[in-house]
């Protein structure tokens, strides 16, 4: 059983959207730590935000203020976008738009990005949203192998999509296309939502899972830890089982902790602190 530390540990902006990103780095400087996953989206950092790309900026900047990117995440379910949409005017813009994202992690020295699976209408059978969402991510796919980066296609709960709600669906889409650019990031929110233990996608996915998300929940929200009703330590000893090493984004996104939310970012660090091995955050 492998040992989990604090330097493994990431922050979003997601939760500081009412404040300016400045704030945010200022912010994460007072928490004290500099490893981000990145969050694409309006007013922070998003290819609308400007007539030039904000890419060569935002890196320069996060370089010199000691930052580092480990994973990026495009806003995938606030705009009109939509990888499984049944109309291919939505898909196709959708897919050019996340071929710049992936193409700008090359620029942020980030290996990877995160790809939700898109949100097939209800009505519809099942089927048609998968194929859809199936040939956007193998189109995505192919694109990230030709620049080196691994996308993480992520787990969502069934308020969110119908698509990648449980172990077996998600894994599903990663098996089929069967890339080593492609694995699976897990969020415990939607794990616990569909009734699944952690250990059940190590047991499925094995390495192919490759970014974890870490939020309480009850079971829904994306709550800091001691907010919900989530096993915290069942978790962690799932990630040890099966030595796990790779980044662990804490990924708040509750509506309330807009208003102020470097409390609760500093809250949830330390409970993590108190049930993690050791080591310092970076």
């Amino acid at each position: 059983m492998s040992k989990l530390y604090m330097n493994q540990l990431a922050v979003t902006n997601m939760v500081y959207m009412r404040f300016s990103f400045d704030y945010f780095l200022d912010s994460c400087d007072r928490l004290g730590v500099h490893k981000l996953e990145l969050y694409g989206c309006s007013p922070h950092y998003h290819f609308y935000d400007s007539e030039e790309d904000p890419t060569p900026a935002m890196a320069k900047k996060l370089r010199e203020r000691g930052f580092r990117v480990v994973s990026l995440m495009p806003e995938e379910n606030t705009y009109a976008i939509n990888i499984a949409a049944p109309e291919a005017n939505i898909r196709n813009k959708t897919v050019e738009q996340y071929k710049r994202f992936i193409e700008a992690a090359v620029e942020f020295e980030c290996p990877q990005m995160l790809l939700c699976p898109g949100r097939p209408y209800w009505d519809r059978p099942f089927s048609e949203g998968y194929k859809w969402g199936k040939d956007s991510v193998e189109r995505l796919t192919r694109h990230a192998e030709k620049y080196g980066v691994t996308l993480m296609y992520e787990n969502l709960n069934a308020r969110e999509s119908r698509l990648a709600t449980n172990c077996e669906d998600q894994f599903r889409v990663v098996k089929e296309i069967d890339s080593p650019n492609l694995k699976c990031c897990i969020d415990t929110v939607p794990v616990a939502c569909a009734g699944e233990k952690l250990e059940r996608y190590f047991e499925v996915m094995g390495d192919k899972i490759g970014h974890i998300h870490l939020n309480d929940g009850a079971p829904f929200g994306h709550m800091k830890w001691g907010d919900g009703t989530q096993d915290l330590d069942e978790h962690l000893n799932a990630l040890r089982k099966y030595n796990y090493a790779g980044t662990i984004t804490l990924e708040m996104a509750n509506g309330a902790y807009q208003l102020d939310p470097e409390p609760h970012y500093r809250a949830d660090i330390e409970t993590l602190r108190q049930h993690l091995d050791g080591g310092e955050l970076e």
